[in-house]
């Protein structure tokens, strides 16, 4: 019987963890949206200063990256 109520102790156990880890996982799922959006602002307002290679160039302040193959 001991046996039982350490599987069903276990289980519950287990089943917080999911839901914990779903609770976290939404908190940072909304923690990125929200630097998400920060980083655009600061992209949008940038003086890009850029560095170009064959394909693409690079702003040095705020890393915006653009493809130069058109």
């Amino acid at each position: 019987m001991g046996k039982s109520i350490n599987d069903s102790n276990e289980r519950e156990n287990s089943m917080n963890r999911v839901i914990q880890i779903k609770v976290e996982m939404k908190q940072l799922e909304t923690q990125l949206e929200q630097l998400k959006r920060e980083l655009n602002i600061f992209r949008e307002n940038c003086n890009h200063e850029f560095v170009k290679n064959d394909y693409s160039q690079q702003c040095t302040k705020c890393h915006l990256i653009e493809s130069l193959q058109w």
